[in-house]
């Protein structure tokens, strides 16, 4: 007599995108994990079901770059509106940065944070931490994701206490660092010239937010700095994670390292090239900091894209409230800058999929397998396989929507994508088995969210 199995779930009739192709199966579920993937489930039957007939299912999208503000800024964000941001935007784990109040920068803080979020996360998480001298081995052991250090200094978010400008110190640290075996991501500036191009705008009177953004993206502060950090990372050896990869030229020193076996990798925001001059002229600074990239300068985000010289597409969800921001419109040296992405990033990468800019493919290497490979999650995340925890996506690729600022999860209550007409949509988001997001609408209890240490072996 044949025994009928029973599951926890069953994703029925969907196209599954696994090895880099669409093949039609049910994914059977069973304690958090994908038990099996089948054509045959005549013997199978399930405590839920989902149809998806016509629907792609892909991996839960894995965000290694969110700033959800707790402690500290949580009028902007917390754990709890932020990673229902990412529920709803078919993201399924997340690392948020150290550049809160307290910096996340010893053991001490990043358990305190990592007690924060427990509870409040509707999402997996985990924590990059600032790489304190002496502190690194031990905050590595407590389950960091890896480290985060900025070379730019400022007003928040620019927290001088997690900024290494001294490339003294910076050789030091990544000493430290590489005996963790994890990775060091850099947010790349040279400060001295950043300064110096400040007040060549200063000086005639200039401190408009065309102006700042003008120097912020500029060519040179990108290709000195990351010139100097590949030169630190051959040296050392650390794991070397670029962030905000825009540079044509700083594009072309990472290539030419990769080809050479450097063990660096870069990451872009959407941000960066999915907005422009148009959305800087209707909505002025929060479209910050893009909008002055020429056509070229895209062109080469694409082209890096494709061909992994970029191997990471990350969030930057980086809130602040419509009042800060406006501060740029009389002096935006002294204003934040940064946008909610967590909700509509992935919407607006589907619709480049179907304008065939990129293959849905290259997608979800660059936002589920690589961002997984990075934090040592992979294959227990950012995969669709037997075996790994069962985090996926369903999208209606063909379905049309226009963005809008209404019920938006996101504390700022914001999107720099408003208006936008996008085509595919994630319809639910399933995390270890258990849907957390249907059709826009975050059914999960705040603390099903797990915080998700690497599980990579260290060098």
């Amino acid at each position: 007599m044949l025994c009928m199995t029973t599951y926890d779930l069953i994703v029925r009739d969907a196209m599954i995108f696994q090895a880099g192709q669409l093949l039609k199966a049910d994914i059977l579920v069973d304690g958090g994990r994908i038990a099996g993937i089948t054509n045959d489930t005549s013997l199978a039957n399930a405590t839920q079901s989902i149809h998806a007939e016509g629907k792609i299912v892909i991996p839960g999208l894995v965000d290694t770059h969110a700033h959800l503000r707790e402690p500290g800024y949580t009028h902007k964000e917390d754990f709890e509106t932020g990673t229902k941001a990412a529920a709803a935007g078919g993201v399924t784990m997340l690392v948020d940065m150290p550049n809160t109040e307290p910096p996340t920068n010893s053991v001490k803080t990043l358990e305190e944070k990592k007690a924060l979020a427990s509870g409040k996360a509707s999402v997996d998480f985990g924590h990059f931490v600032f790489p304190s001298l002496g502190a690194a081995e031990g905050m590595a052991s407590a389950g960091a994701s890896g480290f985060k250090v900025f070379m730019v200094r400022g007003a928040y978010p620019h927290d001088p206490r997690v900024c290494i400008e001294d490339h003294g110190l910076l050789l030091k640290t990544f000493r430290e660092v590489r005996k963790t075996g994890l990775p060091c991501l850099v947010h790349p500036c040279d400060m001295q010239i950043f300064d110096a191009k400040s007040e060549d705008f200063w000086n005639i009177g200039r401190r408009d937010y065309e102006a700042f953004s003008e120097v912020y993206v500029d060519e040179l502060i990108y290709e000195s700095s990351i010139s100097s950090l590949l030169a630190l990372a051959r040296e050392t050896g650390v794991g070397l994670h670029l962030l905000h990869t825009h540079s044509v030229r700083a594009i072309d020193l990472i290539r030419k390292a990769r080809q050479e076996g450097l063990n660096v990798s870069a990451q872009v925001d959407p941000k960066y090239f999915l907005l422009g001059r148009s959305d800087l002229d209707k909505i002025g600074p929060l479209a910050m900091p893009a909008g002055f990239f020429s056509r070229d300068r895209i062109d080469a985000v694409w082209k890096a894209l494709n061909d992994g010289t970029i191997s990471v597409l990350a969030t930057d969800h980086a809130p602040h409230t419509e009042e800060e921001i406006a501060v740029a419109r009389k002096d935006a040296w002294s204003a934040p800058f940064g946008s909610p992405q967590l909700e509509h990033y992935l919407s607006m990468m589907l619709t480049e999929v179907n304008k065939e800019r990129i293959t849905l493919n290259r997608l979800v290497q660059i936002s589920c397998e690589e961002p997984s490979k990075l934090i040592g999650l992979y294959p227990k995340k950012g995969v669709i396989a037997v075996g790994s925890d069962a985090d996926l996506t369903i999208i209606d690729l063909k379905a049309k929507r226009t963005i809008t600022s209404e019920h938006l999860y996101t504390k700022v209550g914001w999107s720099p994508y408003e208006d936008k007409e996008v085509q595919g949509i994630p319809l639910y988001t399933i995390l270890r088995g258990k849907v957390v997001m249907e059709n826009a609408e975050v059914v999960v209890k705040p603390g099903y969210g797990k915080f998700t240490a690497p599980i990579k072996e260290r060098m």
